[in-house]
């Protein structure tokens, strides 16, 4: 665990410019990072996991807010049948992150360079990429829902919860073009502590589900100290999207220092002194 300690404060201060604090973890950065290390990360995982979560969700009384599958869950990718999918799916891997492909018309599809490309989502090891090593314990699989909207027309709404609460909205939309992002409070007001390239200019709409959403993200954090609740609205229907332990790899580089000292102060942890 020392070498993983190591490699985590590394990358950390090398590929996002933070310098975390495990030993006596202060910043929202600290916290997380400090979760994932020194916790049994057996139900965050499995809840990181994007088909095994769906079982989560649906115990929680939240069905009707997944998205439906078309396929899987599938070990190889000679499991696969394009034939059997409808015209417009979304392929996904289980295990890590910006692994999944939207397929908008099948009769376009490049079968062989999509299978070479999940071939290789399922050979990856985020874990050590990232140094996330609550992902070493999800299995590698692909599935495949049903598309619900392009990145081009659809927000991410992000929850980051804290002890079972909402607490903030991060939202990303322009994905397409250029990813940006925005961030609110429960009432949508606006607030200030993102940082870098991608901090939108203007303001995106409150999602008209707004209520249903922060009453989901309650049900779904309840059993963790920190979780980020991700979901999607279309056509006045909420869907959920995933749920996150370590954003951006637990060091949230796109939030001020201040900001995440700030959230960082409030978020308490079994296990840590105060």
């Amino acid at each position: 665990m020392l070498g993983v300690k190591r490699a985590k404060c590394l990358d950390s201060r090398f590929r996002f410019g933070r310098v975390l604090n495990l030993e006596s973890p202060v910043t929202l950065a600290d916290k997380l990072s400090w979760i994932e290390l020194n916790t049994d990360q057996t139900l965050a995982a499995r809840c990181t996991d994007k088909y095994a979560v769906r079982e989560y969700v649906s115990k929680k009384g939240l069905a009707d807010i997944l998205v439906p599958l078309c396929g899987g869950p599938w070990l190889s990718v000679s499991e696969i049948d394009i034939e059997a999918l409808p015209n417009q799916f979304v392929l996904k891997a289980t295990h890590g992150c910006e692994m999944n492909y939207i397929c908008k018309d099948k009769s376009q599809l490049d079968r062989v360079a999509l299978m070479e490309k999940a071939a290789l989502w399922l050979e990856s090891d985020y874990a050590r990429a990232c140094v996330e090593p609550h992902y070493k314990l999800i299995p590698h699989r692909l599935y495949a829902e049903e598309f619900v909207g392009g990145l081009d027309d659809t927000v991410d709404y992000k929850f980051h919860c804290f002890n079972g609460e909402p607490a903030f909205i991060l939202t990303c939309s322009e994905r397409e073009t250029f990813l940006r992002l925005n961030l609110y409070d429960l009432d949508w007001r606006p607030l200030s502590g993102l940082q870098g390239s991608m901090v939108g200019n203007g303001s995106v709409a409150k999602p008209s589900t707004l209520s249903g959403m922060i009453e989901a993200a309650k049900k779904l954090s309840a059993d963790f100290d920190f979780v980020r609740v991700d979901f999607y609205e279309k056509e006045g229907r909420i869907f959920f999207g995933e749920l996150t332990f370590s954003p951006a790899c637990g060091i949230l580089p796109y939030y001020t220092d201040a900001f995440i000292e700030e959230w960082g102060s409030r978020l308490r942890v079994e296990g840590l002194d105060y």
